[in-house]
């Protein structure tokens, strides 16, 4: 699942070495829902990264019980340390007085602190990483105990600069602190804010070693960190912490350090500001990985303290590799996610036909059985997915502002939220998104299918959300009767339902008001968007019944003649494009053929636009696809 988009982004990233200390550099987040490929393109990236060798760490972080920022900084250390001959000995050092003991008084914890760095034994590395597994089945051992494991091996083989190392990592340290290096001992006690800014003094010794480490020009590349679960406890915590202390290092005049972090997040990672979360309000949005670079970041971050955030979007499968007709619709029903395209594909198998594809999903409830665990307010999410957007659904169907208002803001956390364009959003198809204009929040495509297929499951609950949506358009304040009309096609479900009389009638009238020269030309431009818009509804049409039977029974109506006039055409070019938007009741897209010859139809009963409805044609005819 992991592609190579990653690559422009952290080419430029690591190349930038020289002069050294003078460029700032990312924490890049990779963001996306669970199985969206980002543990794949860390692994992608580390593989790639090595060849020549260059400084990475690959570190998976697990929600482990007593994890903390130490315990990641460790591990960091011991990596770069062991394996890539790194050297961090203000880290190390830090390292050892954060794991004196606390209760000891003042001279003991000296004497404590000279016994750990005169310490001599050396430890044999199959032994050291005997011991470093041990370790890690152990949580609540204690920094001091982990530290002697990792300490012991990497600080034993150089005795004789021992003393001059551990002399300049204790300077650093004194003049940090404005007094003893013991008194972080007791910062570390206190707890709270003092705690906190212990830990942080710590990650700032960690970015003055690998600053120093980097002044001389011995590495082709910048240090790259990769972090898969970034969003743990302690993942956020250190991520937070590292840029806190570029911010206080910046202040204080210290040179850029030479770290690269790519940390991957399934939620929108904690602390992070100036930028704007997918589907919230804001300018500053993440890109897709694909259009990341680092001159995008350096020209779109703040100048503030959080400037060091670079969110990412992981990208979505590329409907060019799902060549099947059925897996086409697979990806159209999924709205591109990676993991739900998989499950659903494994479940559908090999249909074959459109027929047996429906069956397949109503005999074995598939959409029933992807449904994401542990969903937020999940009776009143199924009521929002028969809205276009969200701010209509919390607008129309009121549950207390709070509450709606918590309910968007978890959405959003858990990358649930996406946005729209205007256009998109009304149902206009071959609308492409772009970053300019007004932006429309909507429940990620897939969720909002899965929450649907439930809603439907009720259909009292159904028709009553739908006829709540409608009375709100119909409201004097919103005056929007095409979406009113929208809601009424969507509790359709056989070909006898008045509703689908109403709504013929309600594109029937338009299309004799707009049949008119306006300022700009014919106003059956916008009669076609009014359609496209209606006929962007949602249903619960049972899936059961074979496709083509249902469609006849929906678009020929018992009063049609053979000679067919304008109510009979806009009837199925109603139904047409109603069914070919849905790709479980037109998994190829068959029924474009049927919506251009329609307007080809009706073409020929105006008396203005006949281009527009002729060009509509011809977009049919060339593009099936949704």
């Amino acid at each position: 699942m992991a592609d190579d988009s990653w690559y422009p982004l952290l080419r430029d990233c690591l190349q930038r070495t020289h002069p050294s200390g003078q460029h700032e550099l990312p924490v890049i987040f990779l963001l996306g829902l669970a199985g969206t490929g980002k543990t794949a393109t860390l692994a992608r990236i580390s593989d790639s990264v090595r060849k020549p060798p260059s400084p990475v760490v690959n570190l998976p972080l697990h929600a482990e019980l007593g994890s903390t920022v130490a315990d990641v900084i460790q591990r960091i250390t011991y990596d770069l340390a062991a394996l890539d001959k790194v050297h961090l000995p203000r880290t190390v050092f830090t390292l050892v007085v954060l794991g004196l003991d606390p209760e000891l008084p003042r001279k003991e914890l000296e004497d404590q602190l000279q016994r750990s760095l005169q310490r001599k034994a050396r430890i044999d590395p199959a032994v050291a990483a005997q011991l470093r597994d041990i370790a890690s089945l152990l949580p609540k051992i204690g920094i001091w105990l982990k530290f002697l494991v990792y300490a012991a091996e990497l600080l034993g083989r150089h005795l004789d600069a021992a003393d001059r190392v551990h002399r300049v990592a204790r300077t650093w340290l004194s003049e940090r602190l404005g007094g003893d290096v013991l008194n972080l001992v007791q910062d570390q006690k206190v707890g709270g804010e003092r705690a906190e800014g212990a830990r942080g003094i710590l990650v700032e010794a960690f970015l003055e070693d690998l600053a120093q480490a980097w002044a001389k020009p011995r590495h082709a590349r910048n240090c790259l960190l990769l972090l898969d679960d970034a969003d743990t406890p302690a993942g956020s915590a250190f991520l937070q912490a590292l840029v806190a202390a570029r911010a206080r290092r910046s202040e204080a005049g210290a040179s850029a350090d030479p770290l690269v972090v790519v940390a991957a997040s399934r939620t929108w990672p904690k602390g992070m500001t100036g930028w704007a979360c997918p589907g919230t309000p804001g300018a500053r949005r993440p890109p897709p990985l694909a259009e990341a670079t680092y001159e995008d970041w350096l020209g779109r971050r703040d100048g503030g303290e959080q400037r060091w955030w670079y969110p990412v979007l992981m990208p979505g499968l590329r409907t060019g590799r799902t060549a099947a007709v059925h897996a086409r619709a697979v990806h159209e029903l999924t709205g591109g996610y990676p993991y739900a395209a998989g499950k659903l594909g494994d479940l559908l198998g090999n249909p074959k036909d459109d027929d047996e594809f429906r069956a397949i999903l109503c005999e074995k409830d598939a959409l029933r059985r992807l449904m994401p665990d542990h969903l937020p307010r999940r009776d009143l999410l199924m009521a929002w997915s028969a809205a276009r957007n969200v701010d209509d659904a919390e607008n129309a169907l009121p549950d207390g502002a709070s509450t709606a208002s918590h309910l968007r803001r978890e959405l959003a956390e858990r990358l649930w939220l996406t946005a729209q364009s205007a256009a998109e959003n009304r149902g206009v198809t071959w609308e492409h998104s772009s970053s300019d204009g007004e932006r429309i929040t909507v429940i990620h495509p897939w969720l909002r299918r899965l929450l649907l297929h439930h809603l439907a499951a009720e259909p009292e609950r159904w028709d009553q959300v739908h006829e709540t949506m409608e009375s709100f358009y119909r409201k004097q304040e919103v005056a929007d009767d095409a979406s009113a009309v929208h809601h009424t096609l969507a509790r359709v479900t056989d070909g006898d339902d008045p509703r689908l009389e109403t709504v013929v009638a309600f594109l029937n009238e338009r299309f004799a008001q707009l049949d008119v020269v306006g300022r700009r030309g014919s106003r059956l431009s916008e009669w076609v968007e009014l359609y496209e818009q209606v006929t962007a509804a949602p249903n619960r049409l049972p899936l059961g019944r074979p496709s083509a039977a249902l469609f006849d029974s929906l678009a020929v109506s018992s009063a049609d003649t053979e000679r067919r006039d304008r109510t009979s055409m806009i009837r199925t070019l109603v139904v047409a494009r109603w069914f070919w938007l849905d790709p479980v009741l037109d998994p190829p897209g068959r029924r474009a053929a049927e919506i251009a010859y329609e307007f080809r139809q009706l073409a020929g009963l105006r008396t203005t636009g006949r281009s527009i409805f002729i060009g509509k044609a011809e977009q049919y005819e060339q593009h099936h696809r949704r």
